[in-house]
């Protein structure tokens, strides 16, 4: 296999000077957030915004640019308010979690009781939780440790009878700002209306709990899930010169919460994904293998748009050579992780030698990219869009993103465009143009096919 850090290095400097001068990545940005806004699964503004981005792609030099249909679910916020009753008068900030069933005309009014784990749940069983609402204030460790109180939580109350769950925002700090995200409802428990609320509020409750007081909410939400919609994957390619039928695949997802201008979440994942394609047109450069760019629907609250991806393209999965995702935000990416799943059940010598090579040949390509900061290559997860086919045997990557303030807008009325950084954003872009770049000029392939069908 060559270096590409001896091959690439004309071509890497070349695609990050100019990704450092353009400000086409961030214009798109500004006028898919401010223009179009948030971008809710079976809203009026996603298909808006999946017209506007395959004109874009067509604008930008892209060719075959499609779109695929992707039945998408509806779910509708509606109005919803909390307030405590007793002991004191206060009108609580939430957000329903997505996917949530609404409360009664009239809403619920019920005890409180706060745990601060799945275990304080268990311990108090139905005699404690049946009839109450569900309070879970557990303190921030970390997204992914955390996140399953959001995902989990209201069906683990439900099993025990109660009538509401109410979760502690998922993030390190609040400001009084609640952060929204999907559930998951267990089959086998009744569902119950949940929401998010403040970390303040969250806090308040427990104070007053653990103090001996008797805190009781009244609950209204009008949440409530429609018939399926049509959405769409949106698609575009710079096509190989050399070997067209081979893919390295570039994704982000289109959709948003219905909250904020899904700036950080994932619009910029967009815009950098286009840009780095984009940029290899305009410097003239003619990659072996194609480039494809591909807007995925639906990634917030049911992941359709990953997975019709799949169904649709599993005839030639062997010919996707990477898919590289970027879905965690604009903070300056460290480098890439590299997700060879497919290969992790096996324990064979040749399989451990796959993985070592691409690691090696990953790191190389990371020398090329040491002037933007991103040049740490290492194994970890690349993405949810892309998870699917990742899974069935495509090798993944994840442009590994600083997440150190990600979170504080993530899922939240605060994500919006002005919390994105110009300078950030071009060099994210030039580790995208130069990483998709050299997968896809390679003589050689990253690793094999490996197919886990």
């Amino acid at each position: 296999m060559i270096d590409p850090a001896a091959t690439y290095r004309d071509q890497a400097a070349r695609l990050i000077g100019e990704a450092i001068v353009s400000n086409h990545a961030y214009d798109n940005l500004e006028y898919l957030c401010d223009r179009i806004g948030n971008r809710l699964s079976g809203s009026t503004a996603l298909e808006e915004a999946v017209q506007w981005a395959a004109d874009l792609m067509k604008r930008e030099g892209l060719s075959n640019v499609r779109l695929e249909e992707v039945p998408v679910p509806v779910w509708v916020r509606g109005a919803e308010s909390a307030r405590i009753v007793t002991p004191v008068s206060l009108d609580l900030n939430l957000l329903g979690l997505g996917m949530s069933v609404g409360t009664p005309p009239g809403g619920i009014e019920a005890e409180v009781v706060v745990v601060r784990s799945f275990d304080e749940l268990d311990t108090l069983g139905e005699d404690g939780v049946s009839g109450k609402i569900v309070l879970y204030d557990v303190p921030y460790e970390g997204y992914g440790a955390t996140v399953t109180y959001r995902m989990d939580g209201p069906s683990r109350a439900g099993a025990l009878g109660a009538v509401a769950a109410l979760v502690r925002s998922i993030g390190p700090i609040s400001y009084d700002t609640p952060h929204t995200g999907t559930l998951r409802y267990s089959d086998d428990a009744p569902k119950i209306p949940a929401a998010a609320i403040t970390i303040e509020n969250s806090a308040l409750i427990g104070r007053l709990v653990d103090n001996g007081e008797k805190v009781t909410i009244h609950l209204e939400m009008e949440a409530r899930t429609l018939d399926d919609a049509i959405s769409a994957n949106v698609i575009g390619e710079i096509p190989g010169s050399e070997k067209p039928g081979e893919i390295v695949l570039r994704g982000a997802h289109l959709d948003s919460w219905d909250v904020g201008q899904g700036a950080q979440d994932d619009g910029v994942g967009c815009v950098i994904a286009l840009e780095a394609a984009r940029l290899i047109g305009t410097l003239g450069l003619s990659p072996r293998r194609t480039i494809r760019v591909v807007f995925f629907t639906n990634e917030e609250n049911g992941t359709r748009g990953g997975k019709k991806y799949l169904e649709e393209h599993g005839w030639e999965l062997s010919q996707h050579v990477a898919a590289i995702e970027s879905d965690s935000g604009n903070g300056p990416a460290e480098g890439f992780h590299l997700d060879l799943r497919a290969r992790e059940g096996r324990d064979d010598g040749e399989a451990e030698n796959e993985r070592a090579e691409a690691l090696a040949t990953m790191r190389s390509i990371g020398s090329l990219l040491e002037l933007t900061g991103s040049s740490t290559m290492k194994k970890g997860w690349s993405g949810v869009d892309i998870g699917p086919i990742v899974a069935a045997g495509v090798v993944g990557l994840g442009l590994a993103h600083d997440t150190s303030a990600y979170f504080n807008v993530h899922h939240t009325r605060a994500d919006t465009f002005e919390k994105i950084d110009r300078g950030d954003l071009a060099k994210n872009v030039a580790a995208m143009a130069v990483m998709a770049y050299v997968l896809a000029d390679m003589p050689e392939r990253l690793a094999p096919p490996a197919t886990n069908r």
